[in-house]
C-alpha cells in the first residue's frame, strides 16, 4: 500500500500500567489513585458503528467495578475499587497524600490540595452511588 492521505497509520499510545492508566509524564491524584481507567482517546460507540475507529479530541473514562465479584461476573481483570480501597476515608486520604507529594514538588499550590481531596470524594460518591455498571466482554 502506498502512502497517501488513505493510508493506515499507525495508532501510537504512551506505556500504561496495568489499569490502562499512562505512566509516563505528571500524574495527577486521579490517576496515582485511580477509581477507573483514563485514556487519552476514546473509540466510537458500537452504536454509532465503525467501533475501531477513534474519536478526535476526545478522551475516555473506564470506571472499575465496585466489588471484586462485579469485576469477575464482567471479566475485568483491574482490580475493584473494594479490592482497592478500605471505603471512602481510605481512598480520599490517598487522594491527599498524592496532591501533598505533588505540591512538595512544586507541580500543585497548596491552596488547590482542599479542591482535588473534595472533588475526589464527589467521585467517589458518584462511582460508589452509580447503577450503571460496565461489562468489558
Amino acid at each position: 500500500m502506498m502512502a497517501g492521505p488513505t493510508a493506515v497509520l499507525p495508532f501510537l499510545v504512551p506505556r500504561a500500567d496495568k489499569d490502562g492508566n499512562v505512566i509516563s509524564g505528571l500524574r495527577l491524584p486521579e490517576q496515582s489513585v485511580p477509581l477507573g481507567t483514563y485514556g487519552g482517546w476514546a473509540f466510537r460507540s458500537e452504536s454509532y458503528g465503525q467501533p475501531d475507529t477513534l474519536v478526535s479530541m476526545a478522551g475516555s473514562y473506564i470506571p472499575f467495578a465496585k466489588t471484586k465479584a462485579e469485576r469477575e461476573k464482567a471479566g475485568d481483570p483491574r482490580l475493584s475499587v473494594e479490592e482497592r480501597y478500605s471505603g471512602r476515608a481510605d481512598y480520599v486520604h490517598r487522594v491527599e497524600e498524592s496532591a501533598k507529594k505533588l505540591v512538595q514538588e512544586r507541580y500543585l499550590l497548596q491552596e488547590d490540595v482542599a479542591a482535588i481531596v473534595e472533588a475526589a470524594g464527589q467521585h467517589w460518591d458518584w462511582t460508589m452511588n452509580s447503577t450503571t455498571t460496565q461489562s468489558r466482554k
